[in-house]
């Protein structure tokens, strides 16, 4: 996360000498591959949480092998469908891909000022 930060600050770095108007409120960070049980994951998260507050998507997307699965066959968690993963580990991973989307879809919607 430290070198994409860096990335992000060059290249606004660079967005902002050629005059471009750097507005980025609308900037989000997902906690992604997260293992709930993990404790030193879970007190990174919640130092990001502090430092960064509503920028971090309160919806993570856990570490899943059915999503390295969907991967594996460039597919979706959408498109590879239950048959081919354990139904419990698809049923988990779906249900944080949903959580994940529509936090996204919110903010859209609110961003567009349709709530």
């Amino acid at each position: 996360m430290s070198q994409f930060l860096a990335m992000t600050e060059d290249l606004l770095g660079v967005v902002s000498e050629a005059g471009g108007n750097l507005q980025y409120d609308w900037l989000r960070y997902l906690v992604t591959r997260y293992e709930q049980q993990d404790a030193p994951q879970t007190r990174i998260v919640g130092m990001l949480r502090t430092l960064f507050d509503d920028a971090v998507l309160t919806a993570p997307m856990l570490k899943s092998s059915a999503v390295s699965d969907a991967g594996l066959s460039k597919q979706t968690l959408y498109e590879i469908g239950r048959d081919a993963i354990t139904r419990s580990t698809y049923d988990r991973a779906l249900e944080a891909l949903d959580a994940v989307n529509a936090e996204i879809e919110g903010l859209i919607r609110k961003a567009w000022g349709r709530a």
